[in-house]
C-alpha cells in the first residue's frame, strides 16, 4: 500500500517536488539506480522528515503571526499625535533643561565675582603687612 496524500512539497536541491512515497522512490531510483521497496524501513525518514517539517511550518506561523501582532500593537502606537506628544514631552524638558543650566551659569558668575573679591581683599592685606 502507497502513501498518495499530499504533503509539505520537500524540494530537493536540484528543484525536484516530491510530495508522495511513489515519488521519492522514483528519484531515488532514476538519482542512484537503486529499487527502494515501500515497506523499507528507511522510507519511515522521509515520513517522518515531512511530519517534522509540518510541525517546524506550524511554529513559524505561530511566531510571525506573534511578531506581527507585536510588531502591529508598536506601529499602532507611532500615531501623528502620539509623535506631537512626544515631540511637545521632548521640548519642555529641553527648556527645564536650558533653565536649570542658566541658572547654574549665574550661580557660577557670582561666585567667581565673590572669588575674585575674596582673593583681591587678602592681596590687599597681604601688602598692607608687607609694606609695614
Amino acid at each position: 500500500m502507497t502513501e498518495q496524500t499530499p504533503s509539505p512539497v520537500v524540494e530537493t536541491s536540484d528543484g525536484v517536488s516530491i510530495t508522495s512515497l511513489d515519488e521519492l522512490r522514483a528519484y531515488l531510483h532514476s538519482e542512484h539506480g537503486i529499487s527502494v521497496d515501500v515497506h523499507d524501513p528507511i522510507m519511515m525518514q522521509f515520513t517522518m522528515n515531512r511530519v517534522f517539517l509540518g510541525d517546524y511550518q506550524t511554529m513559524l506561523d505561530r511566531h510571525n503571526q506573534a511578531i506581527t501582532t507585536v510588531i502591529g500593537s508598536a506601529v499602532k502606537g507611532l500615531t501623528e499625535e502620539a509623535i506631537k506628544a512626544n515631540l511637545q514631552e521632548q521640548v519642555r524638558l529641553t527648556d527645564r533643561t536650558h533653565q536649570e543650566f542658566e541658572r547654574q551659569y549665574q550661580r557660577a558668575k557670582l561666585l567667581s565675582v565673590v572669588n575674585f573679591t575674596v582673593f583681591f581683599l587678602i592681596l590687599l592685606i597681604f601688602i598692607y603687612f608687607i609694606s609695614r
